[in-house]
């Protein structure tokens, strides 16, 4: 049988997600699939400057492994910190 905790916080996420696709404008979508240069920043962010900023806090910081894995995993996954919910 689910949890209860499990399946709330299953639901909260459905709505949370839900609610920000829904609230989504076609025509600024489509608008903003055109601005290439906000792509290229948002993807040179996702994919090179996150990570490296998980890098940096690991190392600075000195984490045990555990901790400076999972910090590295969510920085360098889009979307990590809502994939395991």
């Amino acid at each position: 049988m689910i949890d209860f905790i499990e399946l709330s916080g299953s639901l909260l996420l459905f709505s949370l997600v839900f609610g920000m696709s829904a609230t989504v404008d076609i025509k600024a979508l489509v608008a903003q699939m055109k601005n290439r240069k906000a792509i290229l920043t948002g993807c040179a962010l996702q994919f090179i400057v996150l990570p490296l900023l998980g890098f940096i806090v690991v190392k600075t910081l000195q984490l045990k492994e555990t901790m400076g894995i999972t910090l590295l995993v969510v920085t360098s996954s889009p979307g990590g910190s809502y994939s395991n919910w």
